[in-house]
């Protein structure tokens, strides 16, 4: 499990997440949602340790992360597996060895970690030929997918998508998505996606809202169109109207 009990970050005067609590259980998937600006990215960063919060906690299966020395927090973040918006692929390497960097920063041999890669490649739905492209031969969904091929080297416990189909066309938000889905079911891991596509209620087992820094909604996303919720209500449905308020 997965809880966060008053976390709050700030840049400058600027705060971002303020009092937030939120659980998620063991091979839950949980979409998060908000607007843009409202901290959901900055919430993924603070889970995995790339930011650390000014104030709260932040436990992994019950064990406090901003307590633990640098060698256990480094053992808990090698259990999860980060997917950025837009795949953070190196562009002066190969496919491959986007992919394999991992293992062979390790010092792995290539003629080991390429079969590794080649099965990862399969895995998210790519054909085998591109794992000696550049990722400038790659289109957006394709690039999307070596950072999820990326991640996966390692068998996450834990997967933070962050805003994954951003930039894509229709047709490949919802390939993403079904090979989001579809990596959920296969390996079981706990899986966090924050998203601005109300697609993704089809596939998230739960769905979390962020308004004014805090957690303000979470709950089934089989029934979100139903949730009497005022700020999920107005939001998901594009309302000029509500409690939300605007800043353009």
């Amino acid at each position: 499990m997965i809880k966060l009990t008053g976390l709050k970050k700030a840049f400058g005067a600027k705060i971002i997440t303020n009092g937030l609590d939120l659980e998620v259980n063991d091979g839950e998937f949980l979409a998060v949602i908000g607007r843009s600006g409202e901290g959901k990215s900055v919430l993924l960063k603070q889970i995995i340790g790339l930011l650390t919060p000014d104030e709260g906690s932040i436990e992994f299966n019950g064990k406090e992360l901003t307590t633990l020395g640098e060698q256990e927090r480094d053992e808990i973040f090698g259990m999860c597996g980060y997917v950025f918006q837009f795949a953070a692929l190196l562009d002066s390497i190969t496919v491959f060895e986007n992919i394999g960097i991992g293992l062979l920063e390790d010092g792995i041999p290539e003629k080991e970690v390429r079969p590794i890669v080649a099965e990862k490649i399969q895995c998210v739905g790519l054909a085998e030929d591109v794992i000696d492209k550049y990722p400038s031969e790659l289109s957006g969904g394709m690039k999307k997918r070596v950072g999820l091929a990326r991640t996966l080297m390692r068998s996450p416990s834990t997967i933070l998508y962050d805003e994954p189909t951003t930039g894509l066309d229709p047709i490949s938000v919802r390939r993403i998505h079904e090979l989001m889905h579809k990596t959920h079911k296969e390996t079981n891991a706990t899986t966090i996606v924050i998203s601005h596509d109300v697609e993704i209620f089809n596939y998230a087992d739960h769905v979390a809202m962020l308004y004014g820094g805090k957690v303000v909604y979470k709950g089934p996303s089989k029934n979100i169109w139903e949730c009497d919720n005022e700020f999920v209500h107005q939001f998901i449905r594009g309302l000029p109207e509500g409690p939300i308020k605007h800043t353009l």
